[in-house]
């Protein structure tokens, strides 16, 4: 099947010490710690690689580890047939349209359209796209299983440690202590579990590995599966397990009858005591310690899976446990230390994780406490270096960019296939790799979806008509589809692309990948954009504003319609970025003169009766006014064509429609409410965005600070790590933003934060930047000029300029004057 490659803290009164500190200087303690194992999965804690993944749940009599490889997915690529019918069928429905008949517009299709007989009709089977089902698969389940303990065990204890990057499980039974350490290594390619007791002799339990067979077990996250797509999903092939050595098997299948297939690696090496073989798996007895390793390879990537695989287990098996832990130590050390922060501690902070996070979602309160005082700052902290673990744990250069669920999922039938959605969910994932000083892991995305080049032009041309290139949605075979109401995938991702530039400056990648997967999509939108003959303004269309409905006057539902304003935004932020990258590197400037020219007469941003801005060109009434999707605010954020300051009207506008989706039960999703904090913080109302964070701690997060969705009507939830990315994207920006022409610190600062800091953020041109505050104001900032550029600072309504030399910091006080 390989046809597809990848692409490759301390005191606060100390605060000036830890300003731009060494690795080596980092103190601080970041765990997630329980007393309790892990019920579910979603209580159970993450590692990963970027490409294996693991969930450990820290049982005492059996420990069970989900275990995850990235490409194990069902369903063969079978391409996506194009025809340029559809672009008869654009050009009849924008006539009706614009002749005022909506409802006739949405009846034409490909097989009603009228075609001319001189018409030469065109189909083509797009390679690279795939029409299949494909849904993420689970690579297996590793279980350990110790038996009964002789006595009741104490002194339960559970971690997750994110400096380091290794779950931990510790327990004392009959005066012996034991621990189990769990981690996945990125230098190794391996995952490593080990078993120690402080006694010797003490270490004995047979091991397995095995598959999920059905989807009843997870029937508690379904609502929109259930009936007919639980019913479709077939039994994957039973695993083939084949002995190698004493002490090591291989263990073979596919994900489905027509899926990806694999091949796992396991091994065990005991410490004294023995090792035999069971049936399935190894049984360990009365040795001193034990070492697990598990390597695994799919034909995804690979002609023989089962060769890589066993490459990584005998390079492992050549290197002890110490060793590859250091390495796997450090090579994550080397992105997590990156950045620090501080926002306070009081006593909660000495709780387990799962009693902080149900303090917040019970409202617990002390009317002895101040209302504006933080009840478990340091909770929030936790929460964004969390996230910060998670795309380092899931998302590396070379590997695939992260799906719904990251790297991690143990059903058949994971929530939305656990696929790549296109029209908020992929994006999200990396709005914070950048300020967060994670750019390498941008590249997972940004390599990946360079390789749809040549399908998505082909898709343009056939489909559309245009020139360019046009990516509808994705699998991970490519473009998912040559056609559709969504036609602004590419332009998103072309965000992407200008802003790994714009953080990294550099002009290399710009000029060799960047700017021509810019230059590709602007193309498209110049071609396919079209006057409305009723005002001359240029529009986009039809589409559709991601998963919204609307009411037409006689009360008929909409969905798809011309100019919707998230399309707009979308053009005006590829337009600008374009053009700035031409001009950049002296290219193509008729090109820029067209872009320039289409930005003056696209429709402008309309303002509705509420005084909201207008999801659509025209103020029609919402089906759902508190609608998970936030799109047209997209100018907002993730864009930045409407800021408070240079566009004041659009920008209370857009707060108009924030706030009237929050009341109206918007945010009720993990990855909604992180939608909300972000626009909050770019609207520079640090008490809104504060109030975001606070009710996704309340409302959609587990007690392992996963993100959750509402599931059945609310009653039940489910995974989605979207909302973690996009939270602590919104919490950087509140510390920290650079999208207008200068850095600006504490741009939406809430009164609640009263003391802290935050060091190693990211600025666009490349600045690295450190803010330490003491009663809400700034005391102190750094900022670290990694490329010499010049730069202005802003602080509240204090600007200076700022020329720099590469490597220099430069450290000012609270009145922005050098020091």
């Amino acid at each position: 099947m390989t046809t597809k490659k990848l692409y490759i803290i301390g005191l606060f009164g100390a605060v000036s010490f830890f300003f731009l500190m060494p690795a080596s200087a980092f103190a601080r303690d970041w765990k997630l710690w329980y007393r309790y194992p892990a019920r579910e999965w979603e209580e159970a804690l993450p590692v990963g690689n970027g490409r294996i993944g693991g969930m450990v749940f820290g049982g005492i009599d059996r420990e069970r580890i989900s275990l995850n490889e990235e490409s194990i997915w069902s369903g063969t690529p079978v391409p996506k047939e194009a025809t340029n019918v559809h672009q008869l069928v654009i050009k009849k429905q924008r006539e009706l349209y614009f002749a005022g008949k909506p409802h006739e517009a949405k009846k034409v299709n490909t097989s009603n359209v009228e075609i001319s007989p001189d018409f030469d009709v065109r189909k083509e089977k797009i390679e690279g796209t795939s029409r299949s089902r494909h849904i993420y698969k689970p690579l297996a389940d590793l279980y350990l299983h110790f038996g009964s303990t002789r006595e009741l065990p104490s002194d339960y204890y559970r971690d997750l440690d994110l400096d380091r990057a290794v779950a931990t499980v510790k327990y004392n039974s009959a005066g012996i202590n034991y621990t189990r350490e769990v981690f996945c290594s990125h230098p190794d390619q391996v995952m490593v579990v080990r078993v120690t007791a402080d006694k010797p002799g003490q270490i004995s339990f047979n091991t397995k590995m095995t598959r999920r067979i059905d989807v009843k077990a997870d029937m508690y996250r379904y609502d929109a599966e259930l009936g007919a797509k639980v019913e479709s999903i077939t039994r994957p092939p039973d695993p083939v397990i084949r002995v190698i050595s004493p002490g090591r098997f291989s263990f073979s299948g596919q994900a489905d009858p027509d899926g990806v297939e694999f091949t796992a690696h396991f091994q065990v090496i005991a410490q004294g005591g023995n090792v035999k073989r069971i049936p399935e798996g190894f049984e360990v007895e009365d040795a001193d310690s034990a070492v697990l390793y598990v390597t695994a390879a799919t034909d995804y990537n690979h002609e023989n899976p089962d060769d890589i695989a066993c490459s990584h287990m005998d390079s492992v098996s050549r290197k002890s446990f110490d060793e590859l832990l250091q390495r796997h130590v450090e090579d994550h050390q080397s992105l997590f230390r990156r950045v620090d922060i501080d926002l306070g501690t009081s006593r909660n902070a000495e709780m387990p994780t799962d009693k902080r996070v149900l303090a917040h979602q019970l409202g617990i309160k002390d009317c002895r406490v101040p209302e504006d005082m933080e009840r478990d700052p340091d909770l929030y902290a936790l929460y964004f270096q969390y996230g910060r673990y998670l795309m380092i744990a899931c998302s590396r250069p070379g590997t695939m960019p992260p799906a719904l669920q990251g790297i991690w999922n143990d059903s058949l039938l994971p929530p939305w296939f656990g696929g790549h959605t296109s029209d908020i969910n992929v994006e999200m994932n990396y709005w914070p790799v950048e300020t967060c000083n994670l750019s390498e892991c941008h590249r997972a995305l940004l390599d990946f979806v360079e390789g749809f080049s040549d399908a998505a032009s082909k898709s343009a041309d056939i489909s559309y008509g245009c020139r360019g290139m046009v990516v509808n949605g994705m699998t991970i075979w490519g473009p998912k589809t040559a056609a559709s109401n969504w036609q602004d995938f590419g332009g998103w991702l072309s965000q992407h692309f200008w802003e790994h530039y714009a953080f990294t400056g550099d002009e290399e990648y710009l000029a060799e990948h960047a700017y021509p997967f810019m230059k590709e999509n602007a193309l498209f939108y110049l071609d396919f954009m079209v006057k409305d003959p009723r005002n001359g303004w240029l529009l986009t269309g039809p589409a559709y504003s991601p998963e919204n409905q609307f009411l037409y006057p006689d009360g008929s539902r909409g969905h798809s319609d011309m100019g919707v304003t998230m399309s707009l935004a979308i053009i005006r932020d590829l337009f600008e970025n374009t053009i700035k990258a031409g001009e950049i590197l002296g290219v193509d400037p008729g090109l820029r003169s067209q872009m320039k020219a289409a930005l003056d007469d696209l429709a402008p941003y309309q303002i509705g009766i509420f005084g909201q801005l207008q999801e659509w060109l025209f103020d029609y009434d919402e089906v759902y006014p508190g609608h998970r999707h936030m799109s047209h605010l997209f100018g907002v954020a993730p864009g930045y064509s409407i800021t408070p300051r240079t566009t004041t009207e659009l920008a209370e506008a857009a707060k108009k429609s924030l706030i009237r989706r929050l009341d109206n039960n918007g945010g009720w999703t993990g990855w909604s409410r992180a939608w909300a904090l972000n626009l909050a913080a770019r609207l520079k109302d640090g008490e809104l965005a504060r109030q975001q964070l606070q009710l996704q701690l309340e409302r959609t997060t587990f007690y392992n600070l996963f993100d959750s969705h509402p599931r059945k009507g609310g009653n039940t939830i489910c995974f989605q790590i979207e909302g973690n990315f996009g939270s602590i994207a919104g919490m950087a920006e509140m510390f920290l933003q650079s999208h207008e022409d200068y850095i600006e610190l504490m741009p939406a600062h809430p009164s609640a934060w009263k003391k802290g800091y935050v060091k190693g953020l990211r600025a666009r041109g490349g600045f690295e930047v450190d803010i330490a505050w003491d009663d809400g104001k700034l005391t102190e900032a750094v900022i670290k000029s990694l490329n010499g550029k010049d730069c202005r600072v802003r602080y509240g309504d204090k600007i200076i300029k700022l020329k720099t030399e590469p490597g220099k910091n430069y450290k000012f006080n609270e009145s922005l004057k050098l020091i």
